[in-house]
């Protein structure tokens, strides 16, 4: 099933190209994070809603982020095996890490929610900061409040996934401390689109078996599969779950395929559109902050 918030700060179903309220289903003022606590409980309802219920054509500029105030982005950094410089290789372009997997994980770091946009949503470049790269990146949405979770038990906390865009500003500030100013660099507002819905776990027969694409003003910039990840999602889940409490709405971004020399510096004007093969597909413009 895929979960949509529109502008209009209702729930509704994609199903193909229309949009089904969730009308009675929920309480007035319900948001996507009452439906994901509320899953397990209205997932009958939401199935029978989806077979039957009437809707509308779907409207991009209708969507807003699926979710706006998770209480926390968590991202991996260099999680991707790399080892080629041809667009379209599974494992992303760049060199080979040679950082081990348990020092990755040591590596995630937090984005602000602040900094989540939407679907349509302009990513804004911000004044002082001329070097802005996206990164695509498959995120997980955690669906129950859960703690020092093993990896076996790791995906029965996945509620389901959507698309990010990990933008930062590589070039911003004085420090030389790439690692260390990770937080403000990929902090900005509007660094972290997501959209353009949420897809639930039961339709992604294998979240590590999926291809991600990202082209800038129509042209392929990034696109490698999923299978290529060095910590794989129950492994992230499960650390992370050690760190802190997860909660319903909690995103989890697992790292971007390409290293920073075959990503592309963003300019104004530019148009972006990420897809993610069983999810969907968005698109954001650049724009200068006045």
């Amino acid at each position: 099933m895929k979960l949509a918030t529109l502008r209009s700060n209702q729930v509704a179903i994609i199903k193909n190209d229309t949009v089904i309220l969730l009308g009675d289903v929920l309480r007035k003022g319900s948001t996507m994070l009452d439906v994901i606590a509320q899953y397990d409980a209205i997932r009958g309802k939401l199935d029978n809603l989806a077979a039957n219920g009437a809707g509308g054509k779907i409207d991009a500029t209708s969507l807003k982020p699926p979710l706006e105030n998770p209480s926390k982005i968590w991202a991996a950094a260099g999680n991707y095996k790399r080892g080629t410089a041809g667009l379209g290789d599974a494992r992303g372009r760049g060199t080979v890490s040679k950082t081990s997997p348990e020092e990755l994980l040591e590596n995630i770091f937090l984005k602000p929610p602040s900094s989540i946009a939407g679907p349509e949503d302009n990513i804004i470049i911000p004044k002082n900061a001329d070097s802005i790269f996206p990164e695509l990146e498959l995120c997980v949405v955690i669906g129950k409040k859960v703690r020092n979770l093993s990896k076996t038990q790791a995906l029965d906390a996945v509620f389901g996934y959507t698309i990010m865009l990990d933008v930062t500003a590589r070039g911003y500030g004085l420090s030389k401390n790439l690692s260390g100013t990770r937080n403000v660099r990929k902090g900005f507002e509007s660094f972290a689109p997501i959209g353009p819905w949420i897809t639930t776990k039961d339709e992604i027969a294998d979240p590590h078996n999926i291809w991600m694409k990202l082209w800038i003003n129509g042209e392929l910039k990034q696109s490698a599969k999923t299978d290529a990840m060095i910590n794989d999602i129950p492994t992230l889940i499960s650390f992370l779950s050690q760190v802190t409490t997860l909660y319903p709405g909690d995103l989890i971004t697992t790292g971007n395929p390409d290293s920073p020399e075959f990503q592309e510096k963003l300019q104004p004007g530019d148009v972006l559109k990420s897809e993610i093969e069983g999810i969907g597909a968005m698109t954001q413009g650049v724009a200068k902050e006045n």
